[in-house]
């Protein structure tokens, strides 16, 4: 006699309810990419289903049980070999799904005038990756190759194109690769939102030359900064106050050729630098106290060696008169600058530019809800696939609460996962009778997200037996 069986259903209900609502979502962007694989799309939803799962590797997959398998129309669970062969397809014609992702959510009017692009990275467990390069690590993992990623999602918080590049890429190369593959899914005046790491002359004019417009923060050099702030003050230029999120602004706008600078200053933000900026300052102090004791005495301060032998250096204090200035204080303190190609309110372009965190949780929700990181696979095209899934893991995820309208009350992918997991199935195998399943844990969370779905996945049978 068989043994009982319970797993997870949450996944595979999500998958199918988004599947079904976009008529067919993975038959359209996966058509022809699995060649001779009949079961191509069956692994594509189980890889998407172990993100948004317990993220097992791949290897351990086959030791989910069959009933499990069932679900995605297998006969029997599939090899690592098998899935791995999968990731390697999905990286090879990645370009080539992203565009028909595109393709799908413009005619279902899923684009919002309004995007915004990012870009972060993940980090690799190993030194054998053709993708991995020493970077910029947003992880605080500096010792390790990366790779680099970027976004772009809308105001409605579907992700509308997908980048991947080398660990080694900036942002503002990164930038003008996001550009080209977002354009084809954007309509003549869409707004691209983005922050000071793609914020170059050749940027903007690429957006421009595309007839898009641009929201972007200055890069907060001083010079340039010093520049701009004296037009705060100035007697020709009206100072405009605003309240956005319980926080006051206050905002002058000046135009500048053919952009136009919002240079905003905020009282709250000026005494949160200068806390930070004093604390840091305190500790400096308290770091040098050592090398202040060895001055006054005469020691030796510091010891380095080099090639002929050791350079010995001893220190002598200059004293200042009056309070020792704080040398981390440079007159910015509550200011940033915001530059368009739009005229507007300043109200409405703080606003779009504050929306910018849709773009920082879809990578956060990448990374910690479906686990991003670390890589732990070695080729290219492994690796390229493996970004997909993720992607495409966060886009049903996103579909589905845009589609609940609102009813949805788990937003936070990380915490989501947990009520999917706990919807569960399982198969009784009676000993006298035949096998029968139970749902349970349909809790008011799972219901606002999946709705009357559910019932889809209900024994049928079991009012005729009893």
């Amino acid at each position: 006699m068989k043994e009982n069986v319970t797993f997870g259903l949450g996944s595979i209900a999500l998958i199918d309810k988004a599947d079904d609502s976009l008529s067919g979502y993975f038959e359209q962007i996966l058509n022809g990419v699995g060649g001779k694989a009949q079961d191509f799309i069956s692994c594509v939803k189980l890889l998407i289903a172990n993100r948004m799962g317990d993220c097992h590797s791949i290897c351990r997959l086959k030791d989910l049980p069959g009933e499990y398998y069932q679900q995605f129309g297998f006969s029997k669970p599939r090899s690592d070999r098998t899935l791995n062969r999968t990731l390697e397809r999905l990286g090879k014609s990645y370009q080539f799904i992203v565009h028909n992702h595109q393709k799908i959510i413009k005619e279902h009017g899923l684009v919002t005038k309004e995007q915004f692009p990012d870009f972060s990275s993940t980090y690799f467990e190993g030194k054998n990756s053709e993708l991995g390069e020493l970077g910029y690590s947003r992880d605080n993992e500096p010792g390790k190759l990366q790779i680099t990623f970027g976004i772009c999602t809308g105001m409605n918080d579907i992700p509308t194109a997908l980048t991947i590049q080398k660990g080694n890429v900036q942002d503002k190369k990164h930038f003008r690769i996001m550009l080209k593959t977002a354009k084809y899914v954007l309509d003549e005046d869409s707004v691209l939102i983005f922050d000071c790491g793609g914020n170059t002359k050749q940027n903007k004019r690429l957006v421009r030359s595309k007839k898009f417009h641009y929201i972007t923060l200055k890069p907060k050099k001083k010079g340039p900064y010093k520049h701009l702030i004296r037009f705060y003050d100035h007697p020709d230029y009206q100072q405009v106050s605003i309240v956005l999120n319980e926080k006051k602004y206050t905002c002058v706008k000046v135009k500048i050729y053919h952009e136009y600078n919002y240079i905003f200053f905020s009282e709250s933000l000026y005494n949160d630098q200068m806390k930070t900026k004093e604390r840091r300052f305190l500790k400096e102090l308290e770091r040098n106290k050592q090398k202040l004791k060895k001055t006054l005495t005469g020691k030796i301060v510091d010891e380095y060696l080099c090639e002929d032998g050791y350079i010995l250096t001893k220190g002598q204090l200059q004293k200042v008169i009056g309070d020792l200035p704080n040398p981390y204080v440079n007159g910015l303190e509550g200011y940033f600058v915001l530059q368009s190609s739009i005229d507007e309110d300043p109200f409405k372009i703080l606003s779009l530019y504050k929306d910018r965190d849709k773009a920082e949780k879809l990578i956060r929700n990448m990374k910690e809800g479906t686990e991003l990181h670390p890589v732990r696979h070695w080729s290219k095209w492994s690796v390229i696939g493996y970004l997909v899934v993720i992607f495409l893991t966060n886009f049903l995820i996103n579909l589905t609460l845009l589609r609940s309208e609102g009813q949805a009350l788990v937003k936070n992918v990380k915490l989501l996962k947990k009520y999917l997991m706990n919807l569960t199935v399982t198969i009784v195998y009676p000993p006298n009778g035949f096998r029968f399943h139970v749902i349970s844990n349909i809790s008011e969370e799972i219901r606002s997200i999946l709705g009357n779905y559910i019932d889809k996945y209900r024994d049928k049978t079991l009012q005729l037996r009893w």
